[in-house]
């Protein structure tokens, strides 16, 4: 299984059957994340892990000239109707549901969204980049209005080739749901809260993978995206764990 980072939480899964996305997105203007404007051609599956507008708002665009599959739930479905996507396009799906994809096995788990603190709101609307940054707000703030996650995060099992994958939507888990654990690779969003680390931690201790991948951690959508420095997680984890910091279109193998 061959997983590919673009930015962000932008993936592909590439097995010997068939291939996948997962939260495709083009970068705003001023980004260090670049993504070229063909990167997502022929990829006939998509999945996506949460209505936010960094993971759906680029959908409409990919979906002009190419059919596709995008597998989501309510909400996100009900966002892309309006934004112009066909409705024979999308696909409604459920925690618990468990599908196949050209042979891979996909399960859906209900999962949480990070939730944002102060001390990041501060830090970000208080920053010079929103004046350097300036003629993407308005793009951002219709993206927050318009673009809800509405309690809807997934988590995603994907396996294929005896390989396992699990792609987190944010850096947060249901206290209540029953995971997978011992994955070969959990994807990690490394981004939304001050405090980063603490729950990287506990979020490993509860599902113990072999490896980690971080994603989520550039400044895709500046100004109200960052990058992040994410030593303080790889020197934590160094001793345990292979942690893993790919830059955009590199990939790894599992």
């Amino acid at each position: 299984m061959k997983i590919t980072w673009f930015g962000t939480a932008s993936l592909a899964v590439q097995t010997q059957r068939g291939r996948l996305l997962i939260d495709p997105f083009f970068p705003f203007p001023g980004s260090p994340t670049r993504v070229p404007p063909d990167a997502f051609d022929g990829y006939a599956h998509i999945l996506v892990t949460h209505g936010h507008f960094d993971h759906i708002q680029s959908l409409p665009r990919l979906c002009q000239g190419e059919r596709r599959r995008i597998l989501c739930t309510q909400t996100p479905f009900d966002t892309l109707k309006k934004r112009g996507v066909a409705e024979d396009m999308l696909a409604r799906i459920e925690p618990g549901d468990i599908f196949e994809i050209d042979g891979m096995r996909v399960t859906a788990f209900q999962s949480r969204h990070v939730k944002y603190d102060g001390t990041i709101l501060r830090r970000t609307l208080l920053s010079p980049r929103m004046l350097r940054h300036a003629r993407n707000l308005p793009r951002a703030i219709r993206g927050f209005l318009k673009y809800p996650e509405n309690g809807e995060t997934l988590g995603f099992l994907i396996e294929a080739d005896g390989a396992r994958l699990f792609v987190m939507g944010s850096l947060n888990l249901a206290v209540d749901v029953a995971y997978p654990t011992g994955m070969d690779l959990l994807v990690l969003p490394y981004q939304g809260t001050s405090d980063l680390l603490t729950p990287a931690i506990q979020i490993v201790d509860r599902l113990k993978p072999r490896a980690v991948l971080l994603d989520h951690w550039d400044d895709a959508f500046p100004p109200i995206s960052n990058t992040v420095d994410t030593s303080d997680v790889e020197r934590h984890f160094a001793s345990i764990l292979p942690v893993h910091r790919l830059n955009p279109g590199e990939h790894l193998e599992i």
